[in-house]
């Protein structure tokens, strides 16, 4: 059904288009007509420098959040996160344009249609990590790679030391990989925040014995190293429901996934709310630089400047105290001590 939903919104969508080519010379988009290129299967855009989906569905759409539709349609994309110029992109599919008396839906379920949940389609949110106060009770170490290869990716057998105490391995069960941080602190105030969990990958237990049990890797989310331990798997969904964000939102920026010191679009990075702030996954929040200066240069006394937006997260999901966050634009580098604050609306 939801499928269905979607297949009606992108035709629908795309026959506002077409009537954009054919009636207006894209006054609005000075400069894309010249990237349209028409055949006669469909109109079809090319890729310029800089171009991400979103921003292409808020041009073609008025609306960033069904990007997922253009990815959907151009099944050649198989990142929907990397997109290169030069790349044709099927806006318009001619096959449509017969079916459209008999598949255009009756009013009544067009307004039905318009009260469904718009998602936010994240399709690697099974390999993003948290921070929480507490580090995930584990279940075993891996501690050895067959023939000490070093390099752990998938298919490779592993050896792992099962946890004293903890719920035995099982048979034909999979597991999370994952290592953790060393603790974080606040770098303005010290204060304690949590332990970062980096995900490595995904194993599946092949055989149980007395002192060791065998695993093959699945999956690897990034290199998967001896020592990494072992977690219950978490299947995650990869439709994120769009909620509305917070009123009073005032966090920052404390940690990026991969431990960089600048971040930019499309990164994941971690704030300093989490569910006890009201924070869910879908809310997204603007990203905002402050310096600092001094206005009598004779004197060291300094002062924080206005703040000026710089980007923008959506919150993949939520930690007591913590969430992890997808940057979703970027027009400088993003570090650790950036605000988060409120979604400022475009045009404010």
């Amino acid at each position: 059904m939801r499928d269905k939903i979607f297949s009606n919104r992108f035709f629908l969508f795309s026959v506002a288009f077409v009537f954009c080519v054919i009636s207006f010379p894209f006054s609005a988009t000075a400069g894309i007509e010249d990237h349209i290129t028409r055949t006669e299967s469909g109109f079809y855009y090319t890729v310029q420098k800089g171009d991400t989906l979103w921003d292409l569905s808020q041009k073609f759409a008025d609306s960033p959040w069904v990007w997922p539709e253009m990815w959907r349609y151009n099944p050649q994309i198989k990142n929907p996160h990397l997109i290169y110029p030069g790349q044709k992109l099927l806006i318009y599919q001619k096959g449509w344009e017969g079916d459209k008396d008999e598949k255009q839906p009756e009013p009544e379920i067009v307004q039905r249609a318009e009260k469904i949940q718009t998602f936010h389609t994240f399709t690697e949110i099974n390999r993003v990590g948290f921070i929480r106060e507490d580090p995930v009770p584990h279940l075993g170490t891996i501690f050895k790679s067959l023939e000490d290869v070093k390099l752990i990716n998938d298919r490779t057998l592993v050896y792992i030391y099962p946890e004293p105490g903890a719920p035995p391995l099982s048979v034909g069960k999979s597991y999370t990989t994952f290592r953790t941080s060393d603790p974080i602190r606040d770098e303005e105030t010290n204060q304690y925040i949590g332990i970062h969990h980096l995900l490595s990958g995904i194993v599946e237990i092949t055989a149980v014995e007395p002192e060791f049990a065998i695993a093959r890797v699945i999956e690897s989310y990034r290199d998967i190293l001896v020592g990494d331990r072992i977690m219950e798997r978490e299947t995650r969904n990869i439709d994120i429901p769009i909620q509305e964000s917070r009123q009073d939102m005032k966090g920052k920026i404390i940690y990026a996934e991969e431990d960089e010191t600048l971040t930019a679009q499309y990164s994941i990075v971690f704030i300093d709310k989490g569910e006890n702030d009201g924070i869910a996954p879908g809310q997204s929040y603007s990203i905002y630089m402050q310096e600092t200066g001094r206005p009598e240069p004779e004197k060291f006394r300094t002062v924080a400047l206005t703040p000026y937006r710089i980007g923008e997260l959506i919150v993949l999901r939520t930690e007591k105290s913590t969430s992890t966050a997808l940057i979703t634009k970027s027009s400088h580098p993003v570090s650790p001590g950036h605000l988060v604050r409120t979604l400022e609306v475009a045009g404010n």
